[in-house]
């Protein structure tokens, strides 16, 4: 049995694009989900070790079939998801029986409209002992305003959640959500 890490992203090819090619450069396996999974490998420091699934949100039931097949039915024992609403509780069902009992998911929430921290649904997927982590995206000070954060940024606060319990997390400032960019 392999004891190699192996990881489940959806949505990577953009802002966790830079977690992706950590996650790479550290050993891991990654099982990325995308409409265009190919954008996560230009540059990718061990393009071996990545396995693409082309899927959309749009389609969770297809997406969990498309994950299915890409990992043999293995159980995922780590997620980390950047999933639009409303798609995102379609995605947490057709994800659920694809992840082992003890699986640790982490997902962002953003939103240039409105603070994150108001409308997420909690996904009932994850009671203990699974362990679902919540990374609320904000923004960032400049010398001379705010700027919503870059992807290294976001990327970096991704990783961490995968290994700080604390369920839910901030990246970058969210108080008060009225300076935002």
């Amino acid at each position: 049995m392999s004891t190699e890490r192996e990881l489940l992203v959806v949505g990577g090819t953009g802002m966790l694009r830079p977690a992706v090619h950590d996650l790479l450069g550290s050993g891991a396996r990654v099982v990325l989900v995308s409409r265009r999974p190919e954008r996560a490998a230009a540059g990718a420091p061990d393009r071996g070790r990545l396995v693409p699934v082309a899927a959309d949100w749009s389609a969770p039931e297809r997406l969990g079939e498309a994950v299915r097949e890409a990992t043999g039915g293995r159980p995922m024992a780590e997620a980390l998801l950047w999933v639009h609403t409303p798609y995102d509780e379609g995605v947490h069902a057709s994800l659920d029986p694809l992840l082992s009992a003890d699986a640790t998911v982490v997902q962002l929430w953003g939103s240039a409209g409105a603070d994150p921290r108001l409308s997420r649904p909690l996904p009932g997927q994850y009671a203990p002992p699974r362990a679902y982590r919540s990374v609320v995206l904000g923004f960032a000070d400049t010398a001379r305003a705010t700027r919503w954060l870059t992807d290294r940024e976001v990327s970096d606060g991704a990783l961490r959640a995968l290994s700080d319990a604390a369920p839910e997390q901030i990246v970058g400032r969210v108080e008060p959500w009225s300076d935002h960019p």
